[in-house]
């Protein structure tokens, strides 16, 4: 399931989300959708499948597009015009992007490709990502 956020309060909580791909969202934004339509999206204070309350999360310094396993950061990237092997990042659960003008397109192991708009986060799921691209465009294409 996907859901688009459109503000930088959510970039911390961009946590992992069952399987496939989703967006984070504002834990207010699904607290006020009905439950049979509320998105699967989680916050910094979500519980761990445990139970257990989540560390604090290392937070994604302005102009970077970060990767995350778990709470730990894997790698941040803010180079523009290529596409950038993401090495460490290669088992990253999530990312976010902190940019305020500039999408990011990550692609993944099997060759699909995401755009994360401005301000963005993304939970990854099972996919694996391979390769990050900051474009200096506001939209994705």
């Amino acid at each position: 399931m996907r859901i688009r956020i459109a503000t930088a309060a959510v970039l911390t909580a961009c946590a992992m989300a069952g399987s496939g791909l989703a967006l984070t969202a504002p834990s207010a934004a699904a607290s006020a959708r009905p439950a049979s339509s509320a998105p699967r999206a989680v916050s910094a204070d979500t519980r761990t499948e445990t139970g257990a309350s989540t560390a604090a999360r290392p937070t994604c310094p302005y102009p970077y597009v970060c990767f995350y396993n778990g709470n730990t950061m894997t790698g941040k990237f803010k180079d523009t015009g290529y596409w950038q092997k993401l090495g460490a990042s290669r088992n990253a659960k999530g990312a976010v992007n902190t940019r305020h003008d500039d999408v990011a397109y990550v692609r993944f192991s099997d060759y699909h490709t995401i755009c994360m708009k401005p301000g963005e986060g993304w939970a990854f799921g099972s996919a694996h990502p391979t390769y990050v691209y900051i474009s200096r465009s506001s939209t994705c294409h």
